[in-house]
């Protein structure tokens, strides 16, 4: 069973200006995140827009970077949604497709229990086959339902195939104790100013959106956590830091606007959002291609 380790890359689903998806685009990315050395991807998270999109969509966008992958790295659909029963198609879907494994959110707009949190994690974690990797994803900031520990603990006992969590509260506190659900359990960070920190906790490495600005950068800071060279580790992690705060912390519009900015295939954003204003996106692009010099 695949697991996820090191940076994993939350791709942007690059959109053309009329809201479509660039498919074009979508391959470049790909392909330049997999030249970029990034250890896993992991499509249709929060910074690829997913919320905006329908599930076909979606499927559509898996099937395209699971065939552009051809393996050379694990992939994990991020398959949540609000309803339930779209949540299981997505997560039935990426199995089929042949991605490495799954990750879902929490429902969202509505507060949940913790009784209906573990009901639609039980759904999808049935719908697949025991063998298939997921990785729960808790981002309360952006969903407004947070993942207790003993929630997780839970699905985890009742579900061996429920391997890790992504975490993007902030909190080494939390991460620990998700690191306590069970001894082989996977954690990974989704703040990026936390990453040398958390994987010193233990913890498995980064989801990161600002990783596709600079995924060299990202991969080297984990390679020096892993040989130990924690000097080298440290100027990196200042590096990780500051470009994550030129990205407006993992803000889309912004990622996608700097993406243009440095000539990377990123595309637009879908409306709601709004794409960044100029002028800021260009003193942040000088900033970023300073600190990249």
């Amino acid at each position: 069973m695949k697991r996820l380790y090191g940076i994993v890359t939350p791709m942007v689903t690059p959109f053309n200006r009329d809201g479509q998806v660039d498919w074009k685009a979508l391959a470049d990315l790909t392909d330049y995140l997999l030249a970029g050395g990034v250890h896993a991807l992991y499509p249709l998270g929060t910074t690829g827009e997913a919320a905006f999109m329908t599930v076909r969509e979606r499927q559509e966008v898996a099937e395209a970077v699971v065939e552009r992958v051809q393996g050379r790295v694990p992939v994990f659909v991020q398959v949540g949604a609000i309803p339930t029963a779209d949540a299981v198609a997505l997560a039935r879907h990426a199995v089929q497709i042949g991605a490495d494994g799954i990750a879902a959110v929490t429902p969202y707009y509505f507060r949940y229990s913790d009784e209906e949190l573990v009901a639609y994690f039980e759904a999808i974690a049935r719908s697949v086959p025991e063998d298939v990797p997921i990785y729960l994803y808790n981002i309360p900031s952006h969903t407004g339902n947070d993942l207790k520990p003993a929630t997780v603990a839970r699905l985890a006992q009742a579900f061996p195939n429920v391997i890790g969590i992504k975490n993007s509260m902030g909190d080494l506190d939390r991460l620990r104790a998700y690191r306590r659900t069970r001894e082989d359990f996977s954690v990974l960070v989704g703040g990026d100013s936390l990453l040398a920190a958390a994987y010193l906790e233990g913890c498995d490495g980064a989801v990161s959106g600002p990783s596709q600005l600079a995924p060299t950068v990202y991969v080297s800071l984990f390679a020096a956590l892993e040989a130990g060279d924690f000097g080298t580790a440290a100027v990196l992690q200042r590096r990780v830091s500051t470009i994550c705060e030129v990205a407006g912390f993992g803000h889309v519009p912004t990622i996608k606007g700097l993406m243009r900015a440095m000539g990377l295939p990123g595309g637009w954003v879908r409306a709601p959002f709004q794409e960044v204003a100029s002028d800021h996106v260009d003193a942040a692009s000088r900033k970023l291609k300073g600190l990249l010099a």
